[in-house]
């Protein structure tokens, strides 16, 4: 029989020979050790970091954007006679910024506009213009108390705060001075 001269070729398996080696049949634990805390706080740091980076970015690119189409507008509307002075009130810029604006943007013809439809353009541009910089300007508040934050608990290096947030760690280290310290005393 073939068949059973093979099974005599094969040694019994005895407890010694499995994965524990220590004659002993052995355990092998499969769970997940506990996350350390502080590993955790700072992954929770950086996708914070990311996330406010991008924030950052995109706002950044709606403010560039609304300021073009400002400064357009602001040409046009001096080039189909609209007042400077006019149009600095509805935009709330001085009258040299509005000159400026116009002498960077020559070659304009008249777009036959009345003058109350560029002011109130103008003055809806440059409200979304004003939200469109405190949104930003709250996101880098953000970003500079999470960096403040991080800095504080020592939980990143200043080159990883870098890393994360897309700054200097010169810049980092500027912008975090005393952020976080000051206590407000209700009065």
């Amino acid at each position: 029989m073939p068949g059973r001269q093979i099974q005599e070729r094969i040694p019994p398996r005895t407890a010694g020979t499995g994965t524990g080696g220590a004659g002993v049949a052995a355990y092998r634990y499969r769970g997940v050790p506990k996350p350390d805390p502080a590993t955790a706080r700072a992954q929770q740091a950086l996708a914070m970091l990311a996330q406010l980076r991008t924030t950052l970015a995109l706002r950044s690119s709606r403010v560039r954007a609304l300021t073009a189409e400002l400064g357009d507008c602001l040409a046009q509307a001096v080039c189909d006679g609209v007042k400077i002075s006019a149009v600095a009130k509805a935009a709330g810029q001085p009258a040299a910024s509005i000159r400026s604006a116009t002498l960077a943007r020559g070659g304009l013809y008249p777009s036959g506009q009345t003058r109350s439809g560029h002011l109130h353009l103008i003055a809806g541009l440059a409200s979304e213009l004003a939200a469109a910089e405190g949104a930003r300007s709250d996101a880098e508040q953000q970003r500079t108390q999470v960096l403040a934050l991080a800095r504080k608990s020592r939980l990143l290096d200043d080159y990883q705060l870098a890393g994360a947030s897309g700054l200097k760690s010169d810049e980092i280290r500027k912008m975090t001075r005393g952020v976080g310290l000051r206590v407000a005393h209700p009065q």
